[in-house]
């Protein structure tokens, strides 16, 4: 940091019991080229300390003999008055104890008097002033990271490389409920749930971010957003922000989304696919009286309206079916993909390849909705920009996970969007996170593009037997067919 000296005069206050020392520093500092000095004097302690307390001049050159009193005694005084400019001590013999002290009080100079010269001043007082402007700079960034670091609502944790915390606010220590002596004593690591799923993390060079959950002294689980990132060499910054009620409240926002879908595809089942039914029958009705009656005109129009009456039933119910899966009343997943994979075929002209497993048990309605949704916005992702031919999902299962991915020979998803996160992605990463699982995003090599969300079987019902459906649905012709799974 380069600081400048004053452009005008430089006022320097001596407090020194010698007039010759005074008329000394007067003549080497007009001694030096292109600056002003402009020395006043006192000669006892009690004078410095009246003529230091206004805090009006740049620097101050204090003799360490004063009398009864000593200029280190003057020094200290100083300090705890809070003066704002450097003290430099003068000193007739060469003691290193004095200097020790001198600078242990906050002197910024020790000086002997029958050593000194032009030069030698000079550059003492121009250091001496560089040198506390830095501090006090230094002290000024101190004191206002200071007041953000207490005064945040967001908790705020300084770590080692270790992990272990260093430095805890206030406001951290409110959100995981620990004192601040507690926290000392602990890492990140102690506060966070076992449950992995429920910790999503982001790895961008020496920066992190993302979801954790953390485990308050009394048992409960609460969630956080978290950035993470190192400052300087073993020191760690994370800060934390409690999202456990945005969470609850982004969990009632999406049943009550999924209940209106629901709503919606009955109310089109129900009530426009049930009038469209109706008009389709009369108008069937009225092409064969126009038939007989050898209207041969309007009996091949109206013929054209029931086609496409019956395009525009199939399409209603295709929607309906879309909207509400009548399949996922019963969490079945499979049925549900199945459907799922015949309408992109039908729709879209695609090759769908579906490979599950039967006897996948989801005991959670929620899940089993986040897992089709998921497939669901991926697919169509994939072939709307991704401009895929062929599309496969998967439904498969571990020891611990079930794990559903889907990938495409598409152009793949730009990098970009990676970073950025359009609303599909952050749509489907949402259901990841309402269902504590874990979604992950690739690019492939080769072309297109691999999405898998993983959610523990704890949260989905008892691990399937190792049995494997694999359908191929290219339009009508669907063939099904089981095999034994090897080491799955």
């Amino acid at each position: 940091m380069k600081i400048d000296l004053p452009k005008t005069s430089i006022r320097v206050l001596l407090v020194d019991d010698d007039e010759n020392v005074h008329l000394l520093i007067q003549h080497l500092l007009r001694k030096v080229p292109n600056k002003k000095f402009e020395v006043d004097w006192v000669a006892t302690y009690e004078a410095g300390m009246k003529a230091i307390q206004p805090q009006t001049h740049d620097v101050y050159l204090v003799d360490y003999r004063l009398g009864a009193e000593n200029g280190l005694e003057l020094l200290r005084k100083a300090n705890s008055m809070g003066v704002q400019a450097p003290i430099i001590i003068l000193t007739g013999a060469d003691d290193p104890i004095i200097d020790l002290e001198a600078t242990k009080g906050g002197a910024s100079d020790f000086l002997l008097k029958d050593r000194l010269d032009a030069i030698t001043l000079e550059r003492s007082i121009r250091y001496s002033i560089q040198h506390f402007e830095t501090l006090r700079a230094l002290q000024k960034s101190n004191e206002r990271f200071r007041l953000l670091f207490e005064r945040s609502l967001d908790a705020i944790m300084i770590s080692e490389d270790d992990g272990r915390f260093i430095e805890v606010n206030p406001a951290a220590c409110a959100l995981l409920r620990r004192s601040r002596d507690e926290l000392l004593q602990k890492c990140l690591s102690d506060l966070l749930s076992t449950d992995v799923a429920e910790n999503s993390f982001v790895q961008l060079e020496n920066n992190s971010f993302g979801e954790l959950t953390f485990t308050l002294p009394e048992g409960e689980h609460r969630f956080a957003e978290f950035s993470a990132c190192r400052f300087a060499h073993n020191l760690n910054l994370c800060i934390l922000r409690d999202i456990t009620d945005r969470r609850k409240l982004e969990q009632e926002i999406q049943e009550i989304s999924e209940r209106e879908q629901r709503r919606l595809g009955q109310d089109l089942h129900d009530g426009l696919g049930q009038m469209l039914t109706g008009i389709n029958f009369l108008t069937k009705v009225l092409q064969q009286k126009l038939t007989t009656k050898a209207v041969e005109p309007e009996a091949k129009e109206a013929g054209n309206v029931v086609s496409l009456l019956n395009q525009a039933l199939s399409q209603c119910r295709e929607i309906a079916r879309g909207l509400c899966p009548v399949v996922l009343e019963n969490n079945d997943i499979h049925a549900a993909l199945q459907q799922l994979a015949e309408t992109l075929e039908k729709f879209f002209g695609v090759t769908v390849t579906l490979v599950c497993d039967p006897q996948v048990s989801i005991g959670d309605n929620a899940v089993a909705v986040h897992l089709y949704r998921i497939a669901q916005e991926a697919t169509t992702n994939a072939i709307k920009h991704g401009k895929a031919k062929k599309v496969s999902l998967s439904l498969l299962h571990s020891k611990t996970f079930l794990t559903l991915r889907i990938k495409d020979d598409g152009v793949g998803i730009p990098l970009d969007a990676l970073k950025k996160k359009g609303m599909g992605l952050r749509v489907m990463q949402h259901r990841a996170r309402m269902m504590g699982a874990i979604l992950e995003v690739e690019r492939l090599k080769e072309a297109g593009t691999m999405i898998t969300c993983k959610v523990e079987h704890s949260r989905t019902g008892k691990p399937p037997a190792p049995m494997l459906l694999v359908a191929e649905t290219p339009l009508a012709k669907s063939r099904l067919k089981k095999k034994k799974l090897a080491g799955v």
